[in-house]
């Protein structure tokens, strides 16, 4: 019987970022199991002051999910709470392009929400509302 390799994500930096600034999430995403590519993109606008990473996004949340309560998840979180502000963590499906933003001040319950979405009616990009407790998305900023 072959051994399956480990789900691959690539991770994509804006180019001035400083050097290591990856290497926390690097580390949480190698921890829950992922192979992690990292990449330099030029910043081009505003907008794209994010930190990317595509991965099949339902196989990996599955996963986080079973790991809520070990320090692979709490590695996790912490290296999303440690990207430069204000800059979110986007994490973009590889097949269906669905995005999830990741802030700094998501909580445990954020986290357990975003695990019980069904991501297969979303199209477009999701970010938690804390005032409202939710996951809702976000207009296209190009449109």
């Amino acid at each position: 019987m072959t051994t399956q390799p480990p789900p691959a994500a690539d991770l994509f930096v804006p180019e001035q970022d400083a050097p290591g600034v990856e290497t926390p999430l690097v580390e949480a995403l190698t921890d829950l199991g992922l192979t992690v590519r990292v990449r330099a993109v030029p910043v081009r606008r505003s907008l794209e002051l994010l930190i990317l990473v595509t991965l099949p996004l339902h196989a990996f949340l599955g996963s986080l999910g079973g790991k809520l309560a070990e320090d692979a998840y709490r590695k996790f979180k912490e290296a999303v709470r440690r990207t430069p502000a204000p800059r979110p963590v986007a994490l973009q499906d590889t097949d269906t392009g669905v995005r999830v933003l990741l802030t700094r001040d998501l909580d445990d319950e954020a986290y357990r929400q975003l695990r019980a979405l069904d991501l297969t009616l979303v199209r477009g990009t999701l970010r938690y509302d804390t005032a409202g407790r939710a996951w809702r998305l976000v207009e296209d900023a190009a449109g």
